[in-house]
């Protein structure tokens, strides 16, 4: 016998890659990032640990993920596992799926690199265990990027855990780094990682369907894969966002638009003008809003110059209703002086032009 067997051990490539297209299911896939227009949303479509119990121990996952955009100038972290769920009850959380969560973003894409340092954790699951994680998340959501490395970051969770529950078996089952930008295309699609060597992994059986990891000879055979811990993120690149009526500096103008259009001092033409001295400072707020891509920002100028003007001429025909799409799909009617930005449809056909020439200047 060799003696010195005892102190060496052979490394091991585990596995972590893009998923082929080719074997995602229900999903689409294979888009680019688009520099100013794309918004950057990764997503932890599943998570699983192969062994959730040893002798009397219970374990739950625990997935910290850490985005940084352009060099390190934008970063963004966030913690999940079932012990957020803490409402439904700290027992059982066995029974728990965390599916398709936003860990990121949506994130105006500025174009350069794009990282993502990504933890799945093993934590015990006794009692207050599960419950205290979502602290754990929450003190990780405050600590900024400019005030600690994405390494003192990820050990806060870790260490968080470990004195807050007095516990030290939480466990690193699999961590990855990896880039995109130069050599490594940014372009939506899943990565999947797998705690285990790469030759054990059976690739060639291995699909994607609607964000879950199966295996089987084709997807409709296939089952829930379980051989080895693992996780799936999803890039997504969509161009608009459906939240930007609460953004910072934009959600005041929808209450100062519609006092100009409940005001029953002015006459359809006043509030023409009233509004035109408005819109200005809404296009400078939608233009220099750093949660919002330039393409975006146009097509909301766009679409709230539209349902103004439709509002306007209700107004000025005294039509006392309205629809939320204004001749398109019937609503509820509701009196045009009402405006909720939330309720705004898209209009047009997303042209940047159209956005640009509504950014420019709106005639009323």
């Amino acid at each position: 016998m060799d003696i010195t067997a005892l102190f060496k051990a052979e490394g091991t490539h585990l596995f972590w890659a893009r998923f082929d297209d080719k074997r995602v299911v229900g999903r689409p896939t294979g888009q680019a990032f688009e520099q100013d227009r794309s918004y950057v949303v990764v997503r932890l479509a599943e998570m699983y640990l192969g062994r959730s119990r040893t002798l009397w121990r219970k374990f739950s996952p625990l997935l910290h993920a850490f985005t940084s955009y352009d060099g390190d100038k934008q970063e963004e972290h966030a913690v999940v596992g079932p012990g957020q769920l803490q409402e439904l009850g700290e027992a059982n959380l066995d029974r728990v799926i965390v599916l398709n969560t936003r860990v990121a973003g949506p994130t105006p894409y500025r174009g350069g690199e794009v990282s993502v340092l990504v933890g799945l954790y093993s934590v015990p699951r006794e009692d207050a265990a599960a419950a205290l994680i979502s602290t754990v998340g929450a003190l990780a959501g405050v600590a900024g990027g400019a005030a600690a490395t994405a390494g003192q970051l990820l050990q806060l969770v870790k260490s968080g855990v470990d004195s807050i529950l007095g516990l030290g078996s939480t466990k690193l089952c699999l961590g990855v780094r990896d880039t995109f930008g130069v050599g490594n295309p940014l372009r939506t699609g899943f990565h999947v990682g797998i705690g285990a060597p790469e030759s054990d992994v059976p690739t060639d059986r291995l699909w994607l369907r609607d964000g879950r990891l199966i295996a089987g000879p084709t997807p409709p055979a296939g089952s829930a894969y379980t051989g080895h811990d693992y996780f799936v993120l999803q890039l997504e690149a969509p161009d608009r966002r459906v939240d930007w009526p609460g953004l910072p500096g934009l959600s005041e103008f929808e209450g100062r638009f519609s006092e100009v259009l409940k005001d029953s001092n002015r006459d359809p033409a006043a509030k023409r003008v009233e509004l035109g001295r408005l819109w200005p400072e809404f296009t400078e707020a939608l233009r220099t809003s750093p949660h919002l891509t330039r393409y975006d920002a146009g097509q909301i100028a766009n679409d709230v110059e539209s349902d103004l003007k439709a509002r306007l001429k209700a107004i000025d025909e005294g039509n006392p209703f309205e629809t939320r799409a204004w001749g398109a799909e019937q609503a509820k009617p509701r009196p045009p002086e009402a405006l909720d930005f939330a309720e705004i449809p898209q209009y047009g056909k997303g042209q940047p032009e159209v956005g640009e020439r509504a950014l420019a200047q709106a005639q009323f």
